[in-house]
């Protein structure tokens, strides 16, 4: 963290900024390259051009998954014209299920819920509704994990195993902090 902080700051002191563009925009651009770089080097666009997509939400209790869901069904929906559904796979805290109702309403978007403690069923199930229901874009998200934990981290295997999926995406905690 130190030395990607390091970086941005050198980059950002260092940086012209044009007239046609504002201070802030050129520091996102910034972060954003650096962060692409930290991860790889590529710079991959969510796949949106299938009829039909899934996509996983996998990462550690508390990271964000759910609300990284509920953000990317929206953003799906208005820029990318998709119709998604939101699956809660999250068996383990009923209160993940609840929040992501909650998101799914205060967005218009349908969740799929399951009284179910089998993760790969209610997965198929939620791809039978999507498509009985004329949505294009499931979400998936899943419950926190650490790599350690075996059972849950065979869980996401079964569900890939199972699953057709387009998309398998880790979400992260971006807390900042200071020195």
């Amino acid at each position: 963290v130190k030395e990607f902080t390091s970086k941005v700051k050198e980059k950002a002191l260092g940086e012209e900024v044009s007239k046609s563009l504002k201070p802030d925009e050129v520091f996102i651009k910034i972060v954003k390259d650096e962060l692409v770089e930290l991860l790889g080097g590529n710079y991959v666009p969510l796949h949106t051009e299938d009829k039909f997509e899934v996509i996983m939400l996998c990462g550690l209790q508390g990271s964000g998954k759910t609300t990284t869901a509920g953000k990317l069904a929206n953003l799906l929906r208005k820029k990318h014209n998709r119709k998604p559904l939101l699956v809660a796979c999250d068996i383990y805290r009923p209160a993940a299920i609840e929040q992501l109702k909650q998101i799914g309403n205060s967005l218009n978007i349908p969740v799929y819920t399951e009284d179910n403690k089998n993760v790969v069923e209610i997965v198929n199930n939620a791809l039978n509704y999507a498509k009985e229901n004329n949505l294009d874009y499931v979400i998936i998200d899943t419950a926190g994990r650490l790599q350690i934990d075996e059972l849950l981290m065979q869980e996401l295997k079964d569900v890939a195993s199972s699953v057709s999926l387009n998309e398998v995406i880790l979400v992260i905690d971006a807390m900042m902090g200071q020195d």
